[in-house]
């Protein structure tokens, strides 16, 4: 129907008055996407991963004389342009396998509205139901004790890129994860190649900040210095796991990421002009 040659006002009526149960449609989908995931994941062999992550649908600033500005928007502060732009935050969650990935939901961030990003997070992994082992994927911004505690609840476990200024607790002492890292020596690391990279990873086992039992690798790139702008930081409550597992199974949270770029470039995700929330979310 997008094709037929109509007036782009007719796709708006759609979108914007329309009687369809767009609630309806996303659990048909979201049921078809999970028997996908399932079935692919015990072919390979391998567990679900779940990343969350949120982007922004940039718009223009409207004129405080507009009557009719869109719906939702806001000031959100973007990572890749360093600075506050206007527009919808979106906070989505994919689920996926090794070999395939498909977006299975996502929420429109609303700061008036109360709801931090990660109770948004908390709400669409409550309708994840599957019945094979899960690692939820998450960038530094994400792992909160009540977001790692509501996914452990689950029974799913986390693999997240922590910030620098994370206390750890070695021998039962507070220290910064930076501060952690000084006292790392070369010897004390290990080589773990991870794709076509490799990396010096230090493995610490133990206690920090919102998680009793967990590990987090201290790694740097192979050709890097060990110092602290070089320095990734990798989360992971499953202790099962080895080191080169832990840093293949983060990997593969970059789908999420290609697919932002995918939905903005080819199918228009930012592209929008409908104006009421509903219509948005359509």
């Amino acid at each position: 129907g997008s094709f037929h040659p109509n007036h782009r006002t007719t796709l708006s009526h759609f979108f914007t008055k329309s009687p369809w149960e767009e609630e309806t449609l996303l659990r048909k989908l979201q049921q078809w996407v999970l028997h996908r995931v399932e079935r692919s994941s015990k072919r390979e062999n391998q567990p679900i991963f779940v990343s969350i992550d949120d982007t922004i649908c940039q718009k223009t600033k409207p004129s405080s004389r507009a009557t009719h500005a869109i719906q939702g928007c806001d000031w959100h502060y973007c990572h890749a342009e360093k600075k506050s732009i206007w527009g919808h935050s979106l906070v989505w969650l994919m689920v996926h396998a090794m070999t395939q990935a498909f977006p299975f939901a996502f929420r429109l961030y609303d700061k008036a509205a109360g709801k931090s990003k990660g109770e948004l997070a908390i709400e669409m992994l409550s309708s994840l139901d599957v019945h094979r082992p899960v690692y939820v994927l998450m960038d530094s911004w994400y792992p909160s004790q009540t977001l790692v505690e509501a996914c452990l609840k689950k029974g799913f476990h986390v693999i997240a890129m922590l910030k620098a200024n994370r206390l750890l607790y070695p021998k039962g002492i507070a220290v910064q994860v930076r501060e952690f890292a000084r006292y790392i020596e070369p010897k004390d690391t290990h080589l773990v190649t991870v794709g076509k990279e490799r990396y010096r990873v230090y493995r610490y086992e133990g206690s920090l900040k919102g998680l009793d039992d967990a590990v987090v690798l201290l790694a740097w790139k192979a050709d890097q210095s060990m110092t602290s702008e070089h320095l990734h930081c990798v989360l992971s409550t499953d202790r099962e796991l080895s080191d080169e597992e832990i840093l293949r199974y983060y990997a593969a949270r970059w789908s999420i990421e290609c697919f932002f770029r995918q939905a903005k470039d080819q199918l228009k995700l930012d592209g929008y002009r409908v104006r009421g929330r509903r219509a948005v979310k359509r």
